[in-house]
């Protein structure tokens, strides 16, 4: 067992305050995400040096396997403003994606790249605070409907046609002026005006703050036309391959494929492909189902995902508990409270705040003390 410490990342809709003080940080300035992962893009500290490094080093002891990397990547995320609208592709999609950039001889680093890695980009997000998120379409009927309430359709020249027949070959039509780069005249102005009414309140106010940070992009309507969740703490979401989401605001513990796929729809001043975009996303009513967790022991708190990537769990732990063995190596993070960790004769202690990276080598583990703690691992 090591103790693990986070790469932080400063992006400008992070947070002043909130890993700040979970890391117990001074002086720190915005900081958006903890990464504890073996990403090379951002690998976190072992024992002084990169994981991925530490890992290549032994991969056997690490992972148990001669060979490979750590599958997932696991996050501290604090937006105190919105994320990108974005798409993951799928695995296949991935692939080909790569292979074919790289054919076409686009650097890895160019702006305008959308494959970077031939992996998937799977995530789930568990929310530690009241956590605000758009994901996936409305039906067809209730965006139809929500655009003729706030007289938005005049914006649009394919709106018309979709109202008449929402499916999903006219939605795209509709989504493709959305995503025009060039604002639309008078939108903006437009919800500006717009008082709320009896009929989706919060999904206006969301277009409201939106406008407000992004006035020249026609994304501010996502609200209308994505689906608007709130995750209470401990209610986690899980996002698959083409899935049109973004975070808005709040906290959580992000867990993902060690992927760096992201296709962008709005609310950003990356690169945008339009084309692509619309071949990779889900054109399709989707509904996220909210994930409260299935425990047998009433201690541990197992999150369910479709895929082998990564899994993620949440121990309450109140006493002496004994922790199953699993596959390959396992983080734990502590939230809140005071535990030591015990294999064989070895023992740390864990704070809230702080990580221990527990090789495959190592199943045999007890905890004891009073904490709760979240347990990253993978199937693969």
């Amino acid at each position: 067992m090591n103790y693990i410490l986070p790469a932080l990342q400063r992006y400008d809709w992070g947070s002043y305050t909130f890993i700040q003080n979970f890391l117990n940080l001074e002086d720190a300035g915005t900081i958006a995400e903890a990464w504890y992962s073996a990403h090379p893009k951002s690998p976190s500290l072992v024992n002084g040096k990169c994981f991925n490094r530490v890992i290549a080093e032994d991969p056997e002891y690490w992972l148990g396997k001669k060979d490979g990397e750590l599958p997932y990547l696991l996050k501290i995320l604090a937006a105190r403003e919105s994320l990108s609208i974005q798409v993951h592709p799928s695995k296949k999609q991935a692939e080909a994606g790569f292979d074919r950039e790289n054919a076409q001889g686009i650097p890895l680093d160019a702006p305008n790249r959308n494959y970077r890695d031939r992996n998937h980009k799977p995530e789930m997000m568990l929310a530690l605070t009241q956590f605000h998120a758009l994901c996936g379409i409305r039906e067809y009927n209730e965006i139809a409907r929500i655009f003729a309430y706030f007289a938005l359709g005049s914006f649009f020249e394919s709106f018309a046609g979709f109202a008449q027949n929402p499916n999903a070959e006219r939605f795209a039509l509709l989504y493709r002026e959305i995503l025009s780069r060039e604002p639309l005249t008078g939108l903006a102005e437009h919800i500006d005006k717009l008082s709320e009414k009896e009929l989706w309140q919060d999904e206006l106010s969301w277009c409201k703050k939106l406008l407000k940070l992004y006035p020249r992009d026609n994304s501010i309507l996502s609200p209308l036309f994505l689906n608007l969740i709130c995750l209470r703490p401990n209610e986690a979401i899980f996002l698959e391959a083409g899935i049109v989401h973004a975070y808005l605001e709040g906290s959580g513990i992000e867990i993902m494929a060690s992927g760096d796929n992201v296709l962008r729809a709005g609310l950003s001043p990356k690169h945008i492909d339009v084309e692509e975009l619309l071949l990779v996303m889900r054109n399709e009513p989707y509904q996220a189902h909210i994930i409260t967790g299935e425990t047998k022991d009433g201690k541990l708190l197992n999150y369910p995902v479709p895929v082998d990537d990564f899994r993620l769990s949440l121990l309450q732990l109140s006493s002496r508990y004994t922790l199953s063995a699993l596959p390959g190596a396992r983080i734990l993070l502590n939230l809140a409270g005071d535990c030591q960790i015990t294999h064989q004769t070895e023992t740390l202690k864990l704070k809230k705040g702080e990580a221990v990276i527990i090789p495959s080598a190592q199943q045999d583990l007890y905890l004891e003390g009073k904490a709760v703690l979240v347990m990253a691992s993978s199937r693969l």
